[in-house]
Parts: C-alpha cells; structure tokens; sequence
C-alpha cells in the first residue's frame, strides 16, 4: 500500500480575530452537498451510549447517507470536503476496501445508485477541482480518492493516520499521490467558543476547525458565504439526534471524553450564531 509523504500545509497569515468580525464578513463561497451513497449501519458508531444524555437511548441499524462537499471560492476555485465513496460500492458492499479482515472492521452495509459516485458527479458537472480537504481519513470519507485525480492538493488534520491495517484491512486510495498536506492547528488561531481555527484561505472565507476526538486528527470545516453560513462537524458529530441531546460519537472514535469536548464548542459556537446552518457528518436537516 502506498503511503504519501506528509507535509505541513501552508497556511496564510492568521490576522482575524473574533467570530463576531469574521462572520460580519461573508465572502464570495458557496456550498454544494454532493451525495455518494448510503451506509447501513448501528448507531452507537454515532452516538456515545454509555453518556448520561443517552440513557434510554436502544442500539439499532439505521441508514444513513455518505456525503462529500463542493466549496465554490470565487477566487481559490473547486474544492471537495471529504471524497465520499467510489464507484466500487454499486457492486459490493464492501467497495473497494481489501484484506482478510474486512467485514470485521467493515460490518455494515453499502449502497449506491448508478451514477452516484464521486468520480461520475465530478464528471457530469465539469468541475476542475483544485483539491481535496478531509474531515479524517475512515473508509467513507476517502474511497472517491480512487477516481479523483492525484496531481490536487490532498489535506488532512495533523496527525491524521490512514486507517488501514494491512493485509488484514486496507485500501490503496492514495496510489500515486506524492504528498499528503496537514494542518497544523498550533500555528492557527485561538478563537473561542471553538477553540483553535485555521484561516485556509486568508480572506475568512473557510475555516478548519480543530475538532479531535472521533479521530486524532478530525477536522470540521466553515464556510462563511454571501448566501449561507454553514457548520461542517464530519464525524465530530455525525446525526442531528446527538447534537441536540449533547451526546459525542460512539463506537470506533479515538478519544471519547476529547470528542465530547469538541461537540460542546460547537453546540456553544452554534448557540451563540443563529444565523449557522449545522450539516452533520450523516445528516442534513
């Protein structure tokens, strides 16, 4: 399995200080969700079960959809969040994910219409896109990488592993890509209630947010535009459910208490801006 070298990203000089200035100033962005497909799946992977918030709560199999991201920057260009999944998935379950080992830490269901795929969507809507910023690096987040192309700028959270465990489970999304980007949230900016927040492009336009905890290396995302000011949590939260019950994700994150944490910043973030449309890692109200 190929394994791209990692490098911080360069970030422009971090000069805005307080959200209440950032978000007096939207830019010229927009957003498109983009739909690959659909994972059954339980819901304590979503929901923290062992919360006080969550008693009473029942573990069961819910359908969720898998979601990529289109951000327009009328300057900067295409960018996707997240890859979503390929094409693979329309024909087997398991996609493109290999190794022994693969329905134990692949146990759910994939689904996916003809056409749905990130690679035929990019396509069909003749996108030049420029790069690709990722929430974490988990299967349903990285498989489009197979049909995307490999020469953009790909980037992840500090940190971020691959979660692969070859050959017992992998993937080979990043094949031929020389460089894997990372956001090195220590050179970011402290801006509360969410804590520490890159300024990618310097004009306030999108934002990473430094959200651990589903993953070590977990990043939100920001995007302050003209039409819409929309919240990206990725898995920091991944259904509307655990958002309003103030209940972190579940099963399979890497730090549960640094998760919670995270979630709270953004409930408070989100309590203090109304005008902030919330998209869940699953979910879109």
């Amino acid at each position: 399995m190929h394994t791209p070298k990692r490098r911080t990203f360069p970030l422009p000089a971090q000069s805005m200080n307080s959200w209440d200035k950032i978000l007096s100033d939207p830019q010229d962005v927009t957003i498109e969700v983009i739909e690959t497909g659909h994972l059954h799946i339980s819901n304590m992977f979503f929901l923290n079960m062992k919360h006080p918030n969550a008693k009473g709560l029942k573990k069961e199999k819910i359908t969720v959809p898998v979601y990529c991201y289109l951000i327009r920057h009328s300057i900067h260009g295409d960018y996707l969040v997240d890859a979503g999944l390929d094409q693979s998935f329309q024909e087997n379950p398991h996609g493109n994910i290999r190794g022994l080992l693969r329905k134990l830490f692949w146990p759910l269901k994939s689904y996916q219409k003809k056409g749905q795929d990130i690679g035929t969507q990019i396509k069909e809507k003749g996108i030049d896109l420029k790069g690709v910023f990722f929430t974490h690096l988990h299967m349903d987040h990285i498989s489009g990488m197979q049909h995307l192309p490999k020469d953009i700028r790909l980037v992840v959270g500090k940190d971020e592993p691959n979660y692969s465990f070859g050959p017992l489970f992998y993937q080979d999304n990043f094949a031929g890509v020389e460089t894997l980007y990372e956001i090195d949230f220590d050179s970011a900016r402290n801006l509360p209630p969410l804590g520490r927040c890159a300024d990618i492009f310097g004009d306030g336009s999108f934002w990473a947010v430094h959200t651990p905890g589903h993953r070590k290396g977990h990043v939100s995302f920001l995007v302050n535009g003209k039409e819409s000011v929309v919240l990206l949590t990725g898995d920091a939260c991944d259904i509307k459910l655990g958002f309003d019950m103030g209940v972190g994700p579940g099963f399979g994150s890497y730090d549960l208490h640094e998760a919670q944490q995270s979630l709270e910043r953004m409930k408070k973030f989100v309590r203090m801006y109304s005008q902030i449309n919330v998209f869940f890692g699953h979910e879109i109200p």
